[in-house]
């Protein structure tokens, strides 16, 4: 039985789980996990099917009611609110970005969500549906990287949201898969008619490999550039210095990302 067709626990037993599960410690937690209870949750005036038994940020959605990640969030939605606007959101996960930005995306807004794993993928597609934002959102189920091929994509245990195709230790792996992969630029055309653009980029510290090939050739950059840089200290190249070195200010730092603006762009 596919995932999504799996019926929810009723609001009654969902609220109560919740609430042992606020309070657990990180041991229960872990005990509880499997039998917490996919729902949609509701927030802003959005939907989002979540399960919160194989992904962190569904956990984390359906626990709190809202994405763990909320001021990248808003400093993101603040951007594009009203206005027609280009985002590429790379490593989508469910749709925890992809959802709220072209909610509040204005009229002729195009959203590109890149998510390879085609567990999420499909989530994805189900959070797409549930907004009504099919002439809004195009989902492309690859990977990005420094050049066309395919590569394996390693699935972490319970955590579904932490796919990557970096190496992930042999305890906690769970698996993997071939994934198509495609360069940035490829894209990075479509923006062009649009009002503002914006990339966020999560790819579990893959950034270098996705990023340096739109930075080395500089034709065309995003107006703002959500980066998570978590993964900054194993990387090869000091994106950070190299994203400020072509005019862009960081303007927020927070939940592991970093902001960049670039100068009288956005």
């Amino acid at each position: 039985m596919n995932a999504m067709s799996t019926p929810t626990a009723d609001p009654k037993t969902a609220n109560a789980l919740r609430e042992v599960f606020r309070t657990a410690d990180k041991g229960q937690r872990q005990k509880l996990v499997p039998i917490l209870p996919p729902e949609v949750i509701e927030f802003a005036g959005i939907k989002m099917y979540v399960d919160p038994r194989d992904n962190y940020t569904d956990r984390m959605i359906w626990r709190d009611g809202q994405p763990p990640e909320i001021q990248s969030l808003m400093a993101l939605t603040e951007l594009v609110e009203g206005r027609n606007a280009f985002v590429l959101d790379i490593g989508a996960n469910s749709g925890a970005f992809t959802i709220p930005l072209a909610v509040a995306a204005g009229a002729g807004s195009r959203v590109i969500a890149f998510e390879p794993s085609p567990t999420m993928i499909g989530r994805l597609g189900h959070n797409v549906r549930l907004n009504d934002l099919g002439d809004v959102v195009r989902i492309e189920g690859c990977a990005l990287g420094a050049e066309t091929g395919e590569a394996t994509l390693n699935f972490r245990s319970r955590n579904f949201g932490q796919a990557s195709l970096m190496p992930i230790k042999s305890g906690v792996r769970d698996g993997g898969t071939l994934v198509s992969v495609r360069p940035l630029l490829d894209f990075v055309h479509e923006a062009e008619g649009h009002e503002i653009s914006v990339l966020k980029i999560d790819v579990e510290g893959a950034e270098v490999a996705v990023l340096g090939p739109l930075l080395e050739d500089a034709g065309w950059l995003p107006d703002a550039m959500l980066v998570e840089t978590d993964h900054a200290d194993a990387w090869n190249v000091d994106l950070v210095s190299r994203i400020r070195d072509l005019g862009f200010e960081i303007t927020l730092e927070a939940e592991q990302n970093t902001l960049f603006v670039r100068k009288g762009a956005a």
